[in-house]
C-alpha cells in the first residue's frame, strides 16, 4: 500500500534482527518481527503520521486489512494505533472492525488493547450498544471475545458499570482458560483502586478461581499490609 510506503521503508531501515528473534520467543512463534522496541516503534509511527497525516475514516478498514495481512507484528500495532486515533470519536461502526482485530491474528498483546483503548473507547461513547455488544460477546464462545468483554471497561474508573461488571466476571467464574482467569482478577483489581469493598465482598462471596482471587486483591492486600 503507497500510503505506509515510507512507514515501511522507515521499520525496515531500522530492523534489529537479535531483537526481531527474541520478541518471537517470547510471542511463541505467534509472528514474525522487525525487531523494533516500543519506544523506537512507536516514535517512528508519530513521525510517519506527522510527515503523512491520516487518511478518511471511509479508508481505515482497508488499512487494517492492510496492516493485518503483513507477517511482521508491529504492523498489526499500527492498526490498533490508528483505529485508536478514530475511535476516540466514538463511531459505532468501528466496533466491528475492532471485532475483527479482536479474532484475527489473536493474542493477549493485541486484544488487551483493543478492548480498553477502542471498543471500550466507542461504547462509553454509545452506553445504549454496550448491553447488546457484550451479550453478543458472551454468545460468541470466542476466548477473546470474552476476555474483551471483561476488560473493556478498564479505563472508565469512576464510569465503570459495577453491575455489569459483576455479573460478567460471576458469569465467567468457573471458566478453565487462564487468560479469562487472570482478566477476571485484573477487571476487579482495576476496580478496586475505586471501590475496594465492594471487590472485596464480591471475591469473599463468589467462588473464583485463585488466579482470579490473588489478582484481584493484590491492591487491598497491599493496602492492609502498610496499615
Amino acid at each position: 500500500m503507497h500510503y505506509f510506503q515510507s512507514l515501511k521503508e522507515s521499520f525496515e531501515r531500522n530492523a534489529d534482527p537479535v531483537y526481531a528473534r527474541g520478541a518471537k520467543a517470547y510471542m511463541r512463534g505467534l509472528s514474525e518481527f522487525y525487531g523494533l522496541g516500543s519506544p523506537l516503534r512507536r516514535e517512528l509511527y508519530r513521525d510517519f503520521i506527522r510527515q503523512s497525516g491520516y487518511l478518511e475514516p471511509s479508508q481505515l478498514e482497508n488499512l487494517v486489512s492492510y496492516c493485518w495481512e503483513q507477517p511482521q507484528r508491529e504492523w498489526q500495532y499500527v492498526g490498533l494505533e490508528m483505529t485508536e486515533h478514530f475511535a476516540r470519536k466514538g463511531n459505532p461502526d468501528l466496533l466491528k472492525l475492532a471485532e475483527f482485530m479482536i479474532t484475527h491474528k489473536s493474542w493477549w498483546d493485541t486484544v488487551d488493547f483493543v478492548a480498553p483503548n477502542i471498543a471500550g473507547a466507542i461504547l462509553k461513547k454509545n452506553p445504549s450498544l454496550i448491553r447488546m455488544q457484550i451479550e453478543d460477546w458472551m454468545s460468541s464462545g470466542n476466548l477473546w471475545l470474552l476476555r474483551s468483554g471483561l476488560l473493556f471497561q478498564l479505563r472508565y474508573k469512576f464510569e465503570t458499570d459495577e453491575a455489569l461488571l459483576f455479573e460478567l466476571c460471576e458469569r465467567l467464574s468457573g471458566h478453565k482458560d487462564f487468560f479469562i482467569r487472570k482478566a477476571i482478577g485484573w477487571s476487579l483489581r482495576e476496580h478496586s483502586k475505586r471501590n475496594p469493598l465492594a471487590v472485596t465482598q464480591f471475591v469473599g462471596s463468589h467462588n473464583l478461581s485463585p488466579l482470579s482471587q490473588r489478582e484481584a486483591l493484590k491492591i487491598i492486600n497491599k493496602t492492609r499490609e502498610r496499615v
